[in-house]
């Protein structure tokens, strides 16, 4: 099976971070753009815990997609959508594509159009078209896929209507108390040389795209920041867009007064950036029964103290949904503020640019530099595998039966069920040692 992956950079957001030098342009066409993509709220597996108990039962927070649309002066033009969403899977961008593309002809293609999830896990699954992503939700779900579908499709048709003579501007900020390291102990094997270039284990700068028309009123601010919207646990059964979502919300009524949520002029989004292992909880894991701290290699607790896991700032995993929030729209709503004045703010001029393409990772070959040995060592992909420690969850969600976190050698037991169900070759597990291969899933053909 070949595992392909979509890699879309925007050179929007990353040459004018990098610095680049573009050539001027005097302005853009600029549109942002809001719908409303909430899937079934019952009777739906989530996504994202990959919990089979976690099933809806209503509403918390809806769902929705929120794009920007951006043209140049030489009619190049580029859509980026944020979607409520686990993520995103190829099979939602096509006909999302093919719908813009019945309306607009080819104005977009699979090229400029970049849908991104938010990665919460209080959504309905079912819309991955993939078994492993799919299974847990008991299989495809077609109303979760149009509701998605349809949400960014509208995001981008309502941005695109709306296009006027705009600015973008480019400015930062750090926010503190928000995020934490859920492996800590895993980002302290990384080289000295390597972590001291950084304050923190974890990112905590959000970075923010303001859009304005030529007179500077302001139509849209889209933020990007290292969290996991993780807030709600997986014991939550009310569909929700978690943190981001809210933050969003809070944003939104900022500037969009006397409107209900999901309508106003302004769009304000928080995007999904470099969150792995990046948690909202951040009190910290700790076993349920003793209040104990949990086991930092393994995430496990001494039998009798209950179960590891991570807990926010509030009561509940309602109030903590609501507090992160708050310091994420206060962040933003600081920068908006500061720019206001153009104190801080830089503003992006020059050609837009993109880049689209597919990797088949399996057979992909390359070099990378070895900073502890000061030399290049080659690397090749692997046929994709689940190792024992991706069983075991984290602490913002534990897995199911005994697995642990950290764990590089086998069990028979489950080596036997795992060769019953396809065994890894020698070169598979050469390929992805010191990690004990789980589930062989690049080398399953059924079901």
């Amino acid at each position: 099976m070949h595992c392909q992956r979509s890699l879309m950079l925007m050179a929007l957001v990353t040459l004018c971070l990098s610095g680049a030098l573009w050539s001027c342009v005097n302005a853009y066409q600029v549109g942002v753009g809001r719908a409303d993509s909430t899937g079934p709220p019952v009777e739906i597996h989530f996504m994202g815990y990959a919990n089979l108990k976690q099933v809806g039962r209503g509403l918390h927070l809806r769902q929705f997609a929120r794009a920007f649309v951006v043209e140049d002066d030489n009619h190049k033009r580029v859509a980026f959508v944020s979607v409520d969403a686990g993520m995103m899977g190829y099979g939602v961008k096509r006909e999302v594509v093919k719908r813009l593309q019945a309306r607009y002809g080819d104005i977009y293609t699979a090229d400029n159009v970049i849908i991104s999830g938010t990665h919460t896990h209080g959504g309905p699954g079912g819309f991955l078209m993939h078994l492993l992503y799919d299974i847990s939700i008991l299989g495809f779900v077609p109303q979760t896929f149009e509701a998605l579908v349809q949400g960014c499709y509208l995001s981008i048709k309502r941005a695109t209507d709306n296009m006027v003579d705009g600015r973008i501007f480019l400015s930062r900020t750090t926010i503190l108390n928000v995020n934490i390291n859920r492996s800590p102990t895993s980002y302290l094997r990384n080289p000295v040389e390597e972590r001291a270039q950084y304050e923190h284990d974890v990112d905590k700068v959000l970075t923010q795209l303001r859009f304005v028309d030529t007179e500077n009123n302001l139509l849209g601010a889209f933020n990007w920041y290292a969290v996991h919207p993780t807030s709600m646990n997986n014991t939550n059964k009310l569909v929700t867009s978690d943190n981001m979502g809210y933050a969003a919300l809070l944003l939104e009524k900022e500037y969009n007064t006397n409107k209900v949520p999901g309508k106003g002029k302004f769009v304000g989004a928080f995007c999904s950036s470099n969150l792995g292992d990046v948690s909202p909880n951040i009190m910290g894991p700790k076993c349920s029964i003793s209040g104990n701290e949990c086991d930092l290699l393994t995430s496990k607790c001494p039998p009798k103290e209950g179960e590891c896991f991570a807990s926010g700032p509030g009561r509940d995993m309602f109030e903590s949904t609501e507090i992160i929030a708050s310091r994420l729209a206060d962040g933003a709503l600081r920068l908006l503020n500061e720019n206001s004045q153009e104190s801080t703010s830089r503003e992006i001029v020059g050609e837009l640019s993109y880049i689209h393409q597919f990797v088949d990772m399996p057979n992909y070959n390359g070099t990378t530099y070895n900073p502890l040995q000061r030399k290049l060592d080659k690397i090749r992909g692997c046929l994709p595998a689940m190792g024992y420690s991706f069983a075991a969850g984290t602490t913002d969600g534990p897995g199911a039966f005994n697995f642990e976190q950290g764990t590089i050698t086998g069990n028979a037991m489950w080596n036997a069920v795992r060769d019953f169900i396809v065994p890894p070759t020698q070169e598979d597990i050469s390929c992805h040692s010191p990690k004990p291969i789980l589930l062989a899933t690049g080398r399953a053909t059924f079901p």
